[in-house]
């Protein structure tokens, strides 16, 4: 089992309260028991598209980088030397995330798509020798991306703030 990436509408006020206690990955999978809520799952390409997108491990977030913060959030919850890692996003950069994947042309990024780039990084998850899958992780890459810019296009249509969880 790997790590996998899942982002989940919260509102700024729950996101407010559950910043000031919560600091545990059992905290988000209370919040996780509505049926109602709506999650975007980025499974193990979370690493593997910020650095697609950024040039950069998710492991070195781009502070006030929105194409960074749409996978690492803006701020951290959780300890810095926890198991898991749990940040948050307020509605406001919400919106402002939203519209900076709404206007990346993702295929200028698949174009340069290099499959040894990620190996030479240690980009998660080490899938980087299977030159023989690289049309299926492209197109997982491209899967993941649009899953989540939708995802932000729906929280900012709502107004609503997100919990990134990475465990």
């Amino acid at each position: 089992m790997g790590m996998i990436a899942n982002y989940q509408q919260i509102t700024d006020q729950e996101l407010k309260e559950f910043a000031s206690h919560a600091k545990s990955f059992e905290d988000v999978e209370d919040l996780q028991d509505d049926d109602d809520l709506d999650l975007c799952d980025l499974d193990k390409m979370w690493d593997a598209l910020h650095f697609l997108l950024t040039g950069k491990s998710a492991s070195v977030p781009i502070e006030n980088d929105p194409i960074s913060e749409a996978i690492v959030g803006q701020f951290l919850i959780s300890d810095e030397d926890a198991d898991e890692f749990i940040s948050g996003i307020w509605s406001a950069r919400v919106k402002e995330i939203a519209q900076a994947l709404r206007n990346l042309d993702f295929e200028t990024y698949l174009q340069k798509f290099d499959m040894d780039d990620f190996s030479k990084n240690d980009i998660y998850p080490d899938i980087w020798d299977y030159e023989e899958e690289t049309e299926e992780i492209k197109e997982d890459l491209e899967s993941c991306f649009e899953h989540l810019k939708a995802f932000y296009g729906r929280m900012a249509e709502r107004n609503s703030a997100v919990l990134v969880s990475i465990y």
